[in-house]
């Protein structure tokens, strides 16, 4: 489950990075557009949360499905494992 643990923090660390890239990017029109402002910082940091669960519940079962695939075809006939690199 390394791949599990690693792109699951690989997307925090992504949505870290674009929300405060977000943030300090529009500081500057924060007295000129507050509420634009809020209202455009809530659809675009829950599009990135929604994009960031995607993302990791693909690698997730993408993961699942290729242990699962090895697990039931990666014998050979004879008994002996494959080993798969």
């Amino acid at each position: 489950m390394y791949y599990y643990y690693y792109y699951y923090y690989y997307c925090c660390c992504c949505c870290c990075c674009c929300y405060y890239y977000y943030y300090y990017y529009y500081y500057y029109y924060y007295y000129y557009y507050y509420y634009y402002y809020y209202y455009y910082y809530y659809y675009y940091y829950y599009f990135h949360y929604y994009y960031c669960f995607y993302y990791y519940y693909y690698y997730y079962f993408y993961y699942y499905y290729y242990n699962y695939y090895n697990y039931h075809f990666d014998d050979d006939d004879d008994g002996r494992r494959r080993t798969t690199n």
